[in-house]
């Protein structure tokens, strides 16, 4: 027996001290319901389990980026919804102005809404926002330009590839325009009377003209009719130059638009009448506008073909390939003898990137393309006559056709962000469970280690208190 060292209350203390710490690692993993509080308690399940852990705070971000896509889907969606609504009124009201029982009056009206719904679809097109981003006025298209100001890209559809396409341009499209053939000897008094009765006819409308009627009144009327027929009146100096009717030397009438299907008929039923703006040589002048002559150079597929509308140059293939350019005055040389080639390039930027993934490179593009009336062809809609009524209809039938097409991809656009954020919730679902089974407590099992523990370091502090009693018999033997 021994007195300078207590072995056995060592050897107890020693044990109880283990128990003591699994005890407190127990109570920790009980209190916080993590098994990895620190690096200590599994250096490998803690280096995986942090790797997890950023890739599901990932898939979690992702997937409510996904979301906000939906949200600007449907936010244009919603607004191209209306555009299409007021579309069909706009069509509507062409089929009434196509028949010939509505006067002028009548058709007039009909004009007039037409421009205000136009007015709302262009409003629509530049105030459509999510988050202060424009998403209808081509800010989310993939961004064009051409090598030449006097050209530009219009539209393109998703099928068209990121390059270079060549266009050649043989001779310009055309308005139809009619000038004076001779200049006024003076100026008109616009508060004198004009001197003459008679009639102006103008693309089929009538201008009544009375010899008391003024200078001034008179061109009114002239211009007002020639406003509703999408056609400019307007004063010239001796120049050729756009001066007030008040120094008038000529005049000129212009179709506001290019192309074959442009007009201006202009009859006045006296020579006297007719000379009061200049024209001598002919009481009837006329003129027709012409559409731009182009063909394909280059990078496009030997599938596709080209049209041509006025100004506007349209290529298209069976794939789904479609590009509008316009083309404007001074695109083609102005000798007409050798075709200017223009280069359009396409690019793959401007689109929205959503961030759809995890990692890198895990990303969707959305494009929208600027919904205006200009882009649909829509801006000249002009129910003044039952020809131009007709004419409107096929215009808006092709413009419906392509908003439906619009909304047809963002449609296809929130079907597969549906998809995604479903694919990344039950990615991150799947994660955690791993992640549980690595750092989260076994609570049942836990709380047997625990229990067990606690049994522990009560008879380890019941032992530790009787060995540490034992050295108190060696002094009972010194005593005795």
């Amino acid at each position: 027996m021994r007195i300078n060292h207590n072995i056995s209350a060592l050897k107890a203390n020693t044990q109880l001290g283990k128990t003591e710490k699994r005890l407190t690692t127990s109570i920790e993993r009980l209190s916080s319901g993590y098994k990895l509080n620190r690096a200590a308690d599994d250096a490998a399940g803690m280096a995986i389990s942090r790797k997890m852990q950023v890739q599901i705070n990932a898939l979690d971000q992702a997937s409510r980026n996904a979301a906000d896509g939906i949200s600007v889907v449907q936010t244009a969606e919603g607004a191209l919804q209306e555009v299409q609504s007021m579309m069909q009124r706009m069509r509507e009201l062409s089929v009434q102005a196509a028949n010939d029982t509505n006067t002028t009056s009548d058709r007039s009206a009909m004009q007039k809404e037409v421009d205000q719904l136009n007015k709302e679809i262009q409003r629509i097109s530049d105030t459509t926002e999510f988050n202060t981003k424009n998403i209808l006025n081509g800010d989310l298209d993939r961004r064009s330009f051409s090598n030449s100001n006097t050209s530009k890209i219009v539209s393109v559809s998703d099928e068209v590839a990121a390059k270079d396409y060549k266009i050649s341009i043989a001779l310009d499209a055309t308005k139809a325009s009619k000038q004076s053939d001779t200049t006024l000897a003076t100026s008109p008094n616009l508060n004198n009377p004009i001197g003459v009765s008679g009639k102006i006819t103008i693309n089929g409308f009538d201008v009544e003209v009375n010899s008391t009627d003024t200078y001034a009144s008179v061109y009114d009327q002239v211009r007002n009719t020639c406003d509703m027929l999408n056609i400019n009146f307007t004063a010239l100096d001796t120049s050729g130059v756009e001066t007030t009717y008040a120094n008038a030397k000529q005049f000129k009438f212009e179709t506001d638009f290019y192309g074959s299907d442009q007009k201006i008929d202009v009859n006045f039923d006296s020579a006297t009448l007719a000379s009061k703006l200049g024209f001598t040589a002919s009481t009837h002048v006329s003129d027709t506008g012409s559409d731009v002559k182009a063909t394909m150079v280059g990078g496009f597929d030997t599938t596709a073909t080209l049209t041509t509308s006025g100004n506007v140059i349209k290529v298209t293939d069976r794939e789904g390939f479609e590009m509008e350019v316009e083309a404007y005055n001074g695109a083609a040389n102005s000798s007409g003898s050798t075709p200017s080639t223009i280069t359009y390039t396409v690019l793959d930027i401007g689109q929205l990137t959503l961030q759809v993934g995890a990692n890198e490179d895990q990303t969707m593009d959305i494009t929208i393309p600027e919904v205006s009336p200009k882009t649909l062809g829509i801006d000249d809609i002009n129910l003044m006559t039952g020809d131009s009524a007709s004419k409107a209809l096929s215009d808006l039938d092709a413009a419906l056709a392509k908003v439906s097409d619009v909304r047809s991809k963002l449609g296809a656009y929130q079907n597969r962000l549906d998809h995604a954020i479903t694919n990344l919730d039950t990615t991150s679902e799947n994660l955690t469970e791993a992640l549980s089974r690595i750092e989260d407590t076994d609570m049942a099992e836990e709380m047997a280690e625990y229990t067990q523990m606690q049994v522990l370091s009560q008879a380890g502090t019941s032992v530790l208190t009787q060995a540490n009693q034992r050295p108190q018999t060696i002094l009972t033997l010194l005593q005795g």
